[in-house]
């Protein structure tokens, strides 16, 4: 199998779409596109210094265990990871100018907060948390754009994680067209085998599995169906010693809902708590029969049972925020999307057993965490500052560790992304890959928001996927869109995205030049713009960095014959460069 950047270097062998013959232009093109990622020979390494309480973990470990690790990435190379880590984003032109001209220490500090009070971080983040509570119209119908302008509001106000978790796990809705917070249970409603009216029990299990898997980070699905003895030893060792009836407790604490479609067959539902309760002997659409057991509201990780007549989702709410397992499973999840892979990974799996050093599990278990004293840490910091989301990520971008290049030291000694000695390439997401196009070429589309009024032309702006259609819509599944139903996000590379990224009808008509396109702006300045200026324009709009020495005469020579076609062409390859791709 070919590593990623050989699988497209490969490809680009081939001739950009246009009609000027092979030859030269396959050289230029084979050479621009291997250029490494990251920091270029002739940029200067930069000093990790610890900045926060974050790298004192981070380091400590590497210099315990002797491995080697990065230096910090420039200004250039961190100025395009953590606007498209924050905002999904690229930095433009002249914004890049800016900051690499800009000589104060603490420019990196204003970047971030700039960043984290902009309209992009909103909609990147809201499209985040929609693909993590599954937003879409599949199964909420109307219910949709409520949930999501929820979610929206609740990030732009900077409502505290646990408030903001506390108010969906408890909302209740006359329909959900009118509730926001009432759609993230609402979500996982099961319907009946004649599909019109919905499954009581089985709906409770599936909301008992979605609320601890996202809001703790504990995959109940396999013990929902049987008990983990006999099964999950070799998978899980927490899990292993659950039962199914632990997760028919846990769904008890839902049993008074009421979800119901009070136009039957539509989706809109009602949300009340008037249900009459979990019931074991109830049949089951998706499930093997239940068995007789006590089934009386309780906590699944502390065995603490709901009080007399209170609320048994008021009680969990708070069960649930309040235990250190819910900051945890938070500040993991968020570590997971800005640092490409969690302190647990997957992040929404813990091992509950296999998580505390001074309690390590039985041999061959090790501890899960590759930093549990910064996890805790983390999660405490996150608790102190009012479960504030904003701050979470000022602290992780903020880091050394966020920070560090990813260049390659020259003797990693087996770091296999554990120990975070180095940034480790990712793939942009499908959302970030098409709004990248579209930034660097100038040229976008703009789609409707279903049941709105809104239009947009940001992948990053839709409230769920389906509001992006035509060659947008067949692209962004080529790179791992989620649809919110069956298929999850993914960032995972192959060789038929490369092709995909070549050939494109999406791609070749955006690079060619056309009115309000960034190549027409370019080619028609009054005075013209001179050929480096052109090309360092190209580079800064797709690389967030200007080209080195090689690359700025190859693209000379590409603009020395028709300059327009020389332009497109150059812009067909650096939007195929491994380094616009990856960050």
């Amino acid at each position: 199998m070919l590593s990623e950047p050989d699988t497209q270097n490969r490809c680009l062998a081939s001739r950009a779409p246009w009609s000027r013959p092979a030859g030269a232009l396959v050289a230029a093109c084979i050479v621009l596109a291997t250029a490494p990622a990251g920091l270029r020979a002739d940029d200067e390494a930069v000093v990790a210094t610890r900045r926060n309480f974050i790298d004192a973990y981070i380091f400590d470990k590497i210099e315990r265990d002797g491995v080697a690790h990065a230096a910090g990435s420039s200004d250039a190379e961190f100025l395009r990871r953590v606007t498209l880590d924050l905002t999904g984003q690229l930095p433009q032109p002249d914004a890049v100018r800016a900051f690499l001209a800009d000589p104060a220490a603490d420019k990196r500090d204003r970047l971030i907060d700039t960043l984290c009070t902009s309209p992009a971080w909103l909609d990147r983040w809201t499209y985040w948390f929609g693909d993590l509570f599954e937003i879409c119209s599949a199964q909420l119908g109307e219910g949709r754009n409520p949930f999501r302008e929820y979610v929206y509001n609740a990030l732009r106000i900077g409502l505290p994680y646990d408030k903001f978790v506390r108010e969906m796990l408890t909302a209740t809705a006359s329909i959900n067209s009118a509730s926001g917070p009432a759609n993230l249970l609402v979500r996982s409603h099961v319907d009946g085998a004649a599909d019109v009216h919905v499954h009581h029990e089985d709906t409770c299990d599936e909301i008992a599995v979605k609320t601890c898997r996202v809001f703790l980070g504990v995959d109940l699905e396999c013990v929902s169906c049987h008990n983990g003895a006999g099964h999950l030893e070799k998978i899980n060792l927490w899990l292993s010693q659950r039962q199914r009836s632990d997760v028919w407790r846990q769904a008890s604490f839902f049993g008074k809902i009421r979800i119901v479609r009070p136009l039957l067959e539509n989706q809109e539902f009602t949300l009340t708590n008037e249900g009459t309760g979990y019931n074991v002997e109830a049949d089951s659409v998706i499930r093997v029969a239940r068995a007789k057991a006590d089934i009386t509201p309780t906590f699944i990780l502390t065995g603490q049972r709901a009080e007399g007549q209170l609320d048994p989702r008021q009680e969990l709410a708070r069960m649930l925020t309040a235990h250190p397992q819910f900051a945890r499973a938070t500040v993991n999840l968020i570590w997971a999307e800005l640092m490409g892979q969690g302190i647990v990974d997957p992040p929404l799996a813990f091992d509950l057993a296999r998580q505390d050093p001074q309690h390590p599990p039985p041999a061959p278990w090790t501890i899960q965490p590759s930093h549990p004293e910064l996890l805790d840490a983390l999660a405490r910091d996150f608790v102190e500052h009012h479960y504030d989301l904003r701050h979470l990520m000022r602290a992780i971008t903020q880091s050394a560790a966020y920070q560090l290049s990813a260049q390659a030291p020259d003797a990693e000694h087996g770091d296999n992304g554990r120990y975070f000695a180095r940034r480790h390439l990712r793939r942009l997401s499908a959302e970030m890959l098409y709004d990248a196009i579209s930034q660097a070429t100038g040229v976008t589309s703009e789609f409707a928001i279903n049941g709105t009024n809104k239009k947009i032309k940001s992948a990053a702006a839709a409230y769920s996927p389906e509001d992006v259609g035509g060659p947008a819509k067949a692209f962004l599944s080529q790179f791992g869109q989620s649809n919110r139903d069956k298929a999850e996000p993914t960032r995972s590379t192959s060789i038929l995205q490369a092709a995909a990224l070549m050939n494109s009808p999406l791609v070749k008509e955006r690079v060619g030049v056309q009115a309000g396109g960034r190549l027409t702006q370019l080619l028609e300045r009054d005075p013209p713009l001179a050929d480096q200026a052109l090309i360092e324009e190209l580079f800064l709009a797709t690389l967030t960095r200007t080209p080195s020495a090689e690359e700025l005469a190859i693209a000379g020579e590409m603009l020395a014959g028709d300059r327009k076609t020389g332009a497109e062409d150059l812009l067909w390859v650096l939007l195929n460069k491994f380094d616009f791709l990856f960050y």
